[in-house]
């Protein structure tokens, strides 16, 4: 197994809850969501009955308010069962930490109550086409404002991961008037019953199939009440909280494909050796590999959460790059070399290597991508400012 870690303070029975519910449920079922590029609803039924949807959900208002090293290490279990799952819980757990940050004490009790109390799911929606995180992001999408304090919200989003089943979606864009993201972005939580909300693009990708993160069209009125914050206001808030959570995710695939290359070379005897795998020295040689790679990366995943505790808006930026980018990278290698260690075996669909390959696919374009986290963690090394997500 991969080296457990404890240095950093957690709810270690609130991991296990996870890790055992992963285990038990959400492994067997995830075969199944990648083949039909389907949600995994029934994880999060799960996760509904045993109350782990509320996980970022302020204790103020009644939720467990987790802090945020037991937050990674629970969401990297969820990701060694299913990835998609982890994934697309990461989207909601951000919009509600977004919410947290941008909302007001009526519209807080309104939308915490919705999932504490009746499983609501919430998604986000801020990328765009033609709009790339990797450069200065322009939002097309617009909040036209109407008679009562109500707005007709106009735009396409794509990447909307929990696309079909989100019960709200985050949706930014510009106030109607203004130029830049500084002046005029706004954001609503939009729910999915409103008219004028229509799936443009189904998802079928590569990996992660089971987020289904559709592409959405926008062409709605959404009330007053479901627009949070001030213009410009969303750019002043700590939004770095889905990054590290991409890196749980990224790490917890690598994590699972470790394992499972672990037992497999421990227990495989190849003709004519009368021994396992795990006795031959280059087998030796890429368990250590990965061990180490897994460790190192675990360890800043875990820094990078503990620093978030400080509020140090330079320090929490370049740790958490960090973490993005080493547990992303981890996702992509450790599951490659585990792969190649099965040999033939680990291109059939009969094992999970693959899957788990296709997914970590994704981790290094995940925004922020790799290339921008190391742009960002150069400049600021060299005592530059910078910014992982700059608006036109």
């Amino acid at each position: 197994m991969a080296p457990r870690h404890h240095s950093f303070p957690h709810d270690l029975d609130l991991v296990e809850k996870v890790s055992t519910l992963a285990a038990e449920r959400f492994a067997p079922r995830a075969e199944r969501y990648d083949a039909e590029s389907s949600f995994p609803f029934e994880n999060y039924q799960d996760m509904k009955e045993t109350g782990l949807l509320g996980l970022t959900v302020p204790r103020e208002y009644g939720g467990p308010g987790v802090d945020p090293v037991t937050y990674v290490l629970a969401l990297l279990e969820m990701a060694k069962g299913c990835p998609a799952t982890a994934l697309t819980y990461n989207m909601h757990a951000n919009v509600v930490t977004n919410i947290n940050q941008l909302a007001s004490h009526e519209q807080k009790q309104r939308y915490f109550d919705e999932v504490l109390e009746k499983g609501k799911l919430f998604a986000t929606v801020m990328s765009e086409p033609d709009s790339s995180f990797r450069d200065r992001f322009v939002l097309r999408t617009v909040f036209t404002p109407m008679a009562g304090g109500d707005y007709r919200v106009k735009g396409v989003k794509h990447f909307c991961s929990l696309g079909d089943a989100a019960d709200r979606y985050f949706v930014t864009g510009l106030r109607e008037g203004t130029e830049t993201a500084q002046e005029g972005i706004m954001a609503a939580l939009v729910p999915r019953s409103d008219e004028g909300i229509t799936l443009e693009r189904p998802w079928n990708a590569t990996g992660m199939r089971g987020t289904t993160s559709h592409s959405i069209r926008y062409d709605t009125v959404v009330s007053a009440d479901d627009v949070m914050g001030t213009p410009g206001q969303l750019l002043t808030i700590e939004l770095s909280g889905f990054a590290l959570g991409y890196a749980a995710t990224y790490l917890g695939v690598a994590e699972a494909a470790y394992d499972f290359i672990l037992e497999y070379s421990m227990t495989r005897i190849i003709a004519p050796s009368t021994e396992p795998l795990a006795h031959d020295s280059r087998v030796q040689r890429n368990l250590g590999e990965m061990s180490a790679q897994i460790r190192a990366a675990k360890l800043m995943l875990c820094e990078a959460a503990e620093v978030r505790k400080s509020g140090i808006r330079e320090e929490m930026s370049l740790a958490t790059n960090q973490a993005k980018y080493l547990c992303a990278e981890a996702g992509v290698r450790v599951t490659e070399q585990a792969m190649r260690m099965a040999g033939g075996s680990g291109f059939l669909k009969s094992m999970p290597l693959e899957r788990w390959h296709r997914d970590a696919l994704a981790g290094p374009v995940m925004p922020p991508s790799n290339d921008r986290c190391l742009e960002v963690i150069g400049r600021l090394v060299c005592g530059l400012r910078s910014a992982t997500l700059e608006f036109q």
